[in-house]
């Protein structure tokens, strides 16, 4: 409707205004914070540690993200609503005059308040749209730093990461390795599986930071897809103890990766 088309062109305005960083400066932020660099832990230590480091700089990557959307938002949407919408502020101005400040306010939010929602929801999405990316990203420096090789793929045919790489899965596909990323479970899962299971691959894993996987998912994520989950291990050891076709991140960094690894060719390990 015509508030939804003005409110996004209102946000375009401040993302041009005071741009968010990409992905890649965030994630990288992240883990400069966090001290996470070359030599930090040898690649044994990062696969043994995979799962705890994997969520510290998904917290972080998180709170840096609320940072810089702090900078551009609490500033730049008021400044925005204020050009949009002079009528409400020269209303609300005059009942300040009259009212005092707190009732000028309060009818000023209450103008606002469906114009409000819109931007939030928008900065809302914008996280959503943000945070699979820059989950993969995570999974791939921690990757780099375990001198894991992987081949990154166009996101549009869900494979994220081919591991070692493309060749050795056209060559080999029982020891090469798909790796999907997928923050929440929420949203088009099932497709997902379905492309993922469309590749006829045996090792096939779907990487996701949903604390809310339920029994439902696995049945058809595990079960009728033979895909294995992998959850973070408070996940798994919480919910799924006992269901094989659910790996912790640990489990398959520890047991999965190098299982698979030692048949790769000499010239990928």
């Amino acid at each position: 409707n015509e508030l939804k088309a003005r409110i996004k062109s209102l946000m375009n305005r401040v993302r041009q205004r005071a741009p968010l960083p990409p992905s890649s400066d965030v994630v990288n932020a992240a883990f400069a914070g966090l001290g996470i660099s070359d030599g930090f832990m040898s690649p044994d230590q990062i696969l043994e540690e995979f799962n705890r480091l994997l969520r510290e700089v998904w917290i972080e990557t998180l709170h840096i993200l609320e940072t810089f959307e702090e900078r551009s938002y609490a500033t730049g949407i008021p400044q925005e609503l204020i050009r949009e919408f002079p009528v409400d502020v020269r209303a609300a101005e005059e009942t300040s005059r009259k009212q005092g400040f707190s009732a000028g306010v309060t009818q000023l939010f209450a103008s606002w308040y469906p114009a409000l929602r819109e931007c939030f929801l928008s900065v809302s999405q914008s996280r959503k749209q943000r945070g699979g990316k820059d989950f993969e990203l995570q999974i791939q420096r921690l990757l780099d730093l375990a001198r894991v090789p992987y081949e990154a793929q166009e996101s549009k045919n869900r494979t994220d990461l081919v591991l070692p790489d493309v060749a050795m899965h056209e060559e080999n596909r029982r020891i090469s390795m798909i790796v999907s990323v997928k923050r929440t479970l929420r949203e088009r899962w099932q497709q997902v599986a379905e492309e993922l299971f469309n590749l006829r691959s045996p090792n096939v894993f779907l990487f996701t930071a949903d604390e809310e996987v339920t029994e439902r998912h696995v049945a058809k994520i595990s079960d009728q897809y033979n895909i294995q989950l992998v959850v973070w291990d408070q996940v798994k050891a919480e919910k799924f103890p006992s269901r094989s076709g659910v790996l912790s991140y640990t489990d398959w960094a520890t047991k999965e990766l190098p299982m698979l690894r030692a048949r790769w060719h000499r010239r990928h390990g």
